[in-house]
């Protein structure tokens, strides 16, 4: 179950990160202090094997944390189906002003090519996907702050409408999962999952949806609770 969820994942990313299977597709932590890491899951869904080869390059941010980055391994080979794991470490030096930095971590895509190939003189070294993907670090005691404004949920017609705008008024950016809840959120419904910049407005009918399962429906319906999580801590609860 823990792989085809796993899966799926991937399956979702890979759409808008240029195919490349990866989940998280950001990094977000308090790099202060100790530093922190990131495991990034790789999947290969195709019929062929593939290396996968990772840099970090500077952003266009001026405040750059390529340099503070660590990471293993350097390439990584998977096969078909196979999964993998790239583990990111990040550390800010002591004295390092209160701030985003960003840098820019790659993921390049290319085919595995037997010893006999690469002596071929027809073998070309083809690049199948070469991934450019900004991450953020934070140093200090940076927060995110959510406003909820006009929140309005209709619940009809085996159909999920949402109305109303959320904008991140904090002073560093955010992951959030949407939730609906019962009143003691012992049970809940994932509505999706949102990265919000600073000062970002987002229009919660990005939530709107169809729930074709009569069962999951009903229950749905008797959640009174818009929940939102970061990091798996509970950041806001608005009775609707």
């Amino acid at each position: 179950m823990k792989k085809n969820i796993f899966i799926i994942l991937m399956i979702l990313f890979s759409k808008v990160y240029s195919y490349v299977n990866i989940h998280p597709v950001n990094f977000d932590k308090n790099i202060g202090g100790a530093g922190e890491i990131e495991e990034y899951y790789l999947y290969n869904g195709t019929s062929s094997s593939i290396k996968y080869l990772f840099s970090v390059e500077r952003s266009k941010n001026e405040k750059d944390m390529t340099s503070w980055v660590e990471y293993y391994p350097k390439t990584l080979n998977l096969k078909p189906g196979q999964e993998g794991i790239l583990k990111v470490f990040i550390k800010a030096p002591r004295g390092t002003e209160v701030g985003e930095y960003t840098t820019v971590l790659g993921v390049k895509e290319m085919p595995v090519i037997s010893e006999k190939e690469i002596k071929s003189k027809s073998s070309t070294l083809k690049v199948l996907t070469n991934l450019k993907m900004e991450i953020v670090g934070y140093v200090g005691e940076l927060k995110s702050s959510l406003t909820l404004k006009n929140l309005a949920v209709k619940k009809e017609n085996k159909k999920l409408e949402f109305s109303g705008k959320i904008k991140n008024m904090g002073n560093r950016r955010g992951t959030f999962s949407f939730y609906l809840s019962d009143s003691r959120n012992k049970n809940s419904f994932l509505l999706g999952n949102k990265r919000v910049l600073i000062n970002e407005e987002i229009d919660l009918k990005e939530f709107n949806q169809e729930i074709k399962d009569d069962a999951i429906f009903k229950k749905i319906k008797n959640y009174n609770t818009l929940l939102i999580k970061e990091n798996e801590s509970v950041i806001m609860k608005i009775k609707i």
